[in-house]
């Protein structure tokens, strides 16, 4: 980091950098993964989420602009290290249906952490009065909360689906 965080404005910004760039290794990397899913409603929710990247990163940007400064680039080392587990989780992992469930959790694992990131960035908008900040904020927010909501019902309905094909497998034999 090149500048020192001295105010809370100073921490409002930094957070909203590492968000933009949470948003933008996210939209990235998640296109890569898609060749590893096999579940249809994994592959749906997958691409809305990485189709939704634009968005928030347009209302990022608009943040900025209230905050009258530009976006400057910086690593954003959790949500990395968040990317570079789920790649290596899928890589390694055999059964696709297996590789399904695991894209759910490391997505709502990444999901979680952008929730709560953006909670901190809107608390610290209210604080400073940035009502239209606050707004833009709560807005993505209110999107990773629909998120995590969806991302749980397609995580219940893929074990669902493989308990169904256990119980199958298992009334055959």
């Amino acid at each position: 980091m090149d500048k020192p965080i001295k105010t809370l404005q100073d921490a409002l910004t930094y957070q909203i950098q590492g968000l933009l760039q949470a948003e933008r290794k996210v939209g990235e990397a998640f296109k890569t993964f898609s060749p590893y899913i096999s579940s249809a409603e994994v592959k749906e929710l997958t691409g809305a989420y990485v189709r939704n990247t634009d968005n928030v990163t347009c209302k990022l940007d608009r943040a900025f602009n209230y905050l009258m400064t530009e976006p400057v680039f910086r690593k954003n080392e959790i949500v990395d290290k968040m990317i570079d587990e789920t790649e290596y989780l899928l890589t390694y992992t055999a059964p696709s249906y297996l590789k399904d469930i695991v894209m759910i959790g490391c997505l709502e694992n990444i999901n979680a952490y952008k929730a709560s990131a953006l909670q901190t960035a809107y608390l610290m908008a209210i604080e400073l009065e940035l009502d239209t900040v606050a707004d833009l904020l709560q807005q993505i927010l209110s999107w990773e909360l629909v998120t995590s909501k969806q991302l749980t019902d397609l995580s219940i309905h893929e074990f669902n689906k493989l308990n169904d094909s256990v119980n199958v497998k298992g009334d055959l034999q």
